[in-house]
């Protein structure tokens, strides 16, 4: 950590020349976009009509293996905003932490909702960027899984967004896109016969009209999307923005329909990564292995800041040093399905806790899904197609082992196939070396709840140290590994302390400490009583 607080106090240095020379660091814009696998022109989808993406793209890098750390929202979010996958810092299971909760207790588990304490010490990263000079806005889902650390945003609301920064100032800023969510196929766009015509299920579906009508309206919410992501990229251009922003378009996970969100399997993990660079750099297709916890990782090296040592991801920015990806699944909601996974360009091996069920697992979120009633109607009946015939009444081999290139679904478990049993020998040992090594990922969540609060026990922080000196104050946190902020009176956002300089505040200001897994501090000073 010493070499990180050295290296941000020469970037902060470096940033301030720079800033005053007004010499310009790349912005970064993030479009995100809920539930949504490869159903996209630049993946050989064309069933949704989405002009800016295509033009968007026809100035990008698509990306053709780029992953998720888990096939839900809150897991994969956590892995975004820290770099290190859930099973690391107990951010895997689908909401432990719920913000702003009336209810103490999960009914899904029977705990108490909480913000995991980590196994490591983190920070969310976009601290560094703020540290570093960039404005950083969320506009406006967090849902990590944790609490937020109230520095990591200059702004997080419905309202944020670049254009309240600073002259010059440069700018991380993230919106996300609720319309292509799971829910929406609940509001059902009618299809008429020859539009039925045009829609190809794959091949796992049973051909069915109602399934049909879902997958139109998901592919008509990706042309509301395709308007959202316009809006923002025409703002850009207007602005004289455009040349100088990166923009990252992408999903949190996979599509909306069973088999995809919360499976392991490709279309629950498989997300879509489309990148524009700057200057028109690198337009083309690349196969590289990308991880979602590569994407803090990658920020930090485009904008020179440094990547800290505690970091799980890569950049993979200008390089490819990826071989594999992995996985976790656990619980959804009141279900759970714990898997495992890993992944190089050709072969995925899955392994599977759970061998006396079948994969299905009963969710009610998802039952309200038209596709999901027919499917648990037509099972029923007995009367399924071969594959979900399989996926609700057979019970799960522990492992699965697949050679992607040649089954893009997984249907075809080739685990005692003697012909792959060398590169399936050492899938085996990478992911339970994998799994080994992830400090939560093995513990049930009552034993991981246990562990980390004993006897429910509150984690609170030291209180911090203010010193004042003739021109200012210097704060002492007092506390190792947390992050500290300060703002005068009547200010919203938190400027964030490095914890060496001396600060001019008025009279009255306040400080917050935050680490991840602790009660946040905050304390009004006012100096008039010094």
């Amino acid at each position: 950590m010493n070499y990180i607080k050295r290296a941000t106090s020469i970037v902060i240095l470096t940033f301030t020349i720079s800033f005053l020379f007004c010499q310009k660091k790349p912005n970064i814009l993030w479009l995100v976009c809920e539930d949504q696998s490869l159903f996209f022109s630049a993946y050989g989808d064309s069933n949704a009509y989405t002009p800016s993406i295509n033009g968007l793209t026809a100035e990008s890098t698509v990306y053709d293996n780029c992953f998720t750390t888990s096939p839900v929202c809150s897991p994969s979010r956590s892995s975004l905003i820290t770099g290190i996958y859930p099973t690391s810092i107990g951010s895997h299971q689908m909401r432990t932490y719920k913000k702003n909760s009336s209810h103490k207790i999960n009914k899904n588990n029977g705990l108490p909702y909480f913000s995991p304490l980590p196994s490591k010490n983190f920070k969310f990263f976009t601290e560094y960027l703020r540290l570093n000079g960039y404005y950083c806005t969320n506009n406006s889902k967090e849902d990590y899984n944790m609490q937020t650390s109230p520095l990591a945003w200059d702004e997080s609301s419905k309202t944020a967004h670049w254009k309240n920064r600073e002259k010059n100032q440069p700018f991380f800023a993230v919106f996300n896109f609720y319309n292509t969510h799971e829910s929406n196929l609940w509001n059902r766009k009618e299809i008429s016969n020859s539009e039925i015509n045009e829609i190809i299920l794959p091949h796992i579906f049973p051909n069915n009209k109602l399934i049909k009508q879902d997958f139109y309206t998901n592919y008509r919410n990706i042309e509301m999307f395709d308007k959202y992501a316009e809006e923002l990229i025409l703002e850009l251009k207007k602005d004289s923005l455009y040349d100088n922003t990166i923009i990252f378009l992408f999903s949190d996970h996979g599509g909306p329909f069973p088999r995809y969100k919360r499976s392991i399997y490709d279309t629950g993990i498989k997300c879509p990564l489309i990148i524009k660079w700057l200057d028109g750099q690198n337009t083309n297709r690349n196969d590289q292995m990308i991880s979602f916890i590569d994407f803090a990782p990658t920020l930090l090296d485009i904008t020179g800041i440094g990547i800290p040592s505690e970091l799980d991801g890569i950049s993979f920015y200008n390089r490819d040093e990826r071989e594999f990806i992995y996985a976790a699944s656990d619980r959804f909601d009141e279900s759970i399905s714990k898997r495992r996974c890993i992944r190089n360009k050709d072969f995925k091996l899955i392994r599977n806790f759970d061998t006396l069920n079948p994969l299905h697992k009963s969710i009610d979120y998802r039952a309200q899904m038209a596709t999901m009633k027919l499917l648990d109607s037509l099972n029923h009946e007995g009367s399924l197609n071969n594959y979900f015939e399989k996926w609700y009444n057979h019970k799960a081999p522990e492992y699965e082992f697949y050679h992607i290139k040649e089954d893009k679904y997984e249907t075809k478990n080739l685990f005692y196939n003697k012909k792959y049993v060398e590169i399936k020998n050492h899938l085996i040992k990478e992911l339970n070396k994998w799994i080994d090594d992830s400090p939560y990922g093995n513990l049930s969540e009552k034993e991981m709840y246990e562990e980390m609060f004993q006897e429910g026990k509150t984690h609170l922080l030291n209180q911090p140290k203010i010193s004042k000196v003739d021109n200012g104050v210097i704060i002492y946190s007092n506390n190792t590994d947390s992050s500290l902020g300060w703002r005068n009176k009547g200010e919203q956002s938190w400027t964030i302390y490095n914890g060496s300089e001396i600060i001019k505040t008025n009279d009255y200001f306040e400080i917050i400490i935050f680490k991840p897994g602790y009660e946040i501090l905050t304390k009004g000073i006012d100096l008039n009583l010094f």
